[in-house]
């Protein structure tokens, strides 16, 4: 049963199926007399015979010339399927324009079954301005017997996201729980992620893993990856890197982008599976190809370190470009590396400061840590040990191992502060911890 609902929530989206059936009282030969006699009405009871195959053989072409010449009376039957035909390419070619002009028609006389696409063309804006509001109010007047799943769905994201209606996170989750009800597969990974993260809801990680599980389990590549950042992170689930590659093996196998990328991740560091750079190069190049930013990123990786494929500067400083087009701070960081080093690009410094001053400024430890060293070298920028030892503490509150060893050496040598031994050794032990190599020689020297 889970399956059928499966199955058909998917014919629901996108385009509607015939959900309801005409009651044509009359025979096809009295209709066909009836049209010769120039019956408007009768032209579009027999153009929907032929649209639908009912009591005769489906002929969309003439189905389409019939219900367009009976549209010409104005009435909503033949406007709704004329509509119809141009919506979804029966009979003539797709044209969401002249599909919105007659489904406006059959929706002022208040033919229900308009409701549903008029609220979905101003919501995607299909053949009309998108317009919210618009199809907030058509959606509402779609949902009232609670039957059409999809836009109860579109109308639950409405109030998810504030968008033609008062934000209101708890009606949203109704509206996504009752479309899930009725087999709608993304209104259940809605639910899943408000319960995920308490939105309309208390928060009950346990139920979102129940909720991503069952979907996943019937195929479904966005459950698979949800469930599979359950697993990787132990929310709501116990921690198993094991099933978290697993449910990203399945997800990026169905096309899931995120997944892909992070199935490449797991290859690359050996998380849950062996390490295997040539597969990691493999799945990031799927993902890159989707401009997953992540991936142009972790491919710029692979070609700058030479890890599944051959070393080439080149490609890794384009990637890092292509990864850093909404500001990825690990992404301007890379760039920066590659401008100080003259790698792949040609060599400025200045460049390379201003790129890691950008990614400091969004919080990515590493390159606060290498900016402030090129404050402490006046490399790029003008010396300045204050401004150094500022990048640095916000490097250290990040746990950064680097960044506790460049600032034990300001307190060892009072570089921006005063000397202080005691103080140098203390963070010198912390970047050991972390696995810092040259603190731990430099521990030695000032104990």
């Amino acid at each position: 049963m889970k399956k059928l609902a499966f199955i058909l929530v998917l014919l629901s989206i996108g385009v509607y199926g015939f959900a309801q059936q005409e009651n044509i009282s009359e025979d096809i030969e009295t209709l066909k007399e009836m049209v010769k006699q120039g019956s408007h009405e009768a032209m579009g009871k027999l153009g929907y015979c032929y649209l639908t195959g009912t009591n005769v053989e489906k002929n969309d072409k003439e189905a389409f010339k019939l219900l367009n010449n009976a549209s010409k009376s104005g009435d909503a039957f033949s406007n709704f399927y004329v509509g119809k035909c141009h919506y979804e390419g029966i009979g003539t070619p797709k044209k969401y324009s002249k599909a919105f002009d007659h489904m406006s028609v059959a929706g002022q006389q208040n033919y229900e079954q308009a409701y549903k696409y008029l609220g979905r063309m101003y919501y995607f804006g299909e053949g009309v301005t998108k317009n919210k509001k618009e199809a907030v109010k058509w959606l509402k007047k779609a949902i009232e017997d609670e039957k059409d799943i999809e836009s109860l769905y579109l109308l639950a994201t409405c109030y998810d996201t504030g968008e033609g209606i008062l934000k209101n996170e708890a009606k949203s989750l109704e509206y996504f729980e009752k479309a899930a009800e009725k087999g709608h597969v993304q209104a259940r990974i809605a639910q899943a992620n408000a319960y995920k993260v308490g939105k309309g809801v208390a928060q009950n990680t346990a139920k979102a893993v129940e909720l991503y599980t069952l979907i996943a389990n019937e195929g479904d590549k966005d459950a698979a990856y949800f469930l599979a950042t359950c697993y990787e992170t132990g929310d709501g689930v116990g921690q198993s890197y094991n099933s978290a590659f697993q449910w990203y093996l399945k997800a990026a196998e169905k096309g899931n982008i995120e997944a892909q990328n992070k199935l490449g991740e797991c290859y690359y560091k050996g998380i849950g599976t062996t390490q295997n750079y040539d597969e990691a190069f493999s799945w990031f190049s799927k993902a890159a190809d989707a401009a997953n930013l992540e991936a142009y990123n972790n491919l710029g990786n692979c070609y700058y370190n030479g890890h599944g494929t051959t070393r080439d500067y080149k490609k890794a400083f384009a990637n890092y470009v292509k990864a850093s087009k909404d500001e990825m701070p690990e992404a301007l960081y890379n760039q920066a590396v590659c401008y100080s080093k003259g790698q792949g690009v040609k060599f400025n410094i200045r460049t390379s400061a201003q790129l890691l001053f950008k990614a400091a400024q969004a919080e990515y430890a590493p390159a606060q840590n290498l900016l402030a060293t090129y404050y402490i070298n006046g490399t790029g920028v003008d010396r300045d040990y204050k401004k150094a030892i500022i990048w640095l503490e916000f490097a250290t509150n990040q746990g950064n191992a680097d960044a506790f060893y460049n600032l034990g050496n300001c307190y060892a040598k009072g570089l921006g502060v005063q000397k202080d031994k005691a103080k140098a050794s203390s963070l010198y032990s912390r970047a050991a911890e972390l696995g810092h190599e040259e603190a731990k020689k430099e521990l030695k020297k000032v104990q």
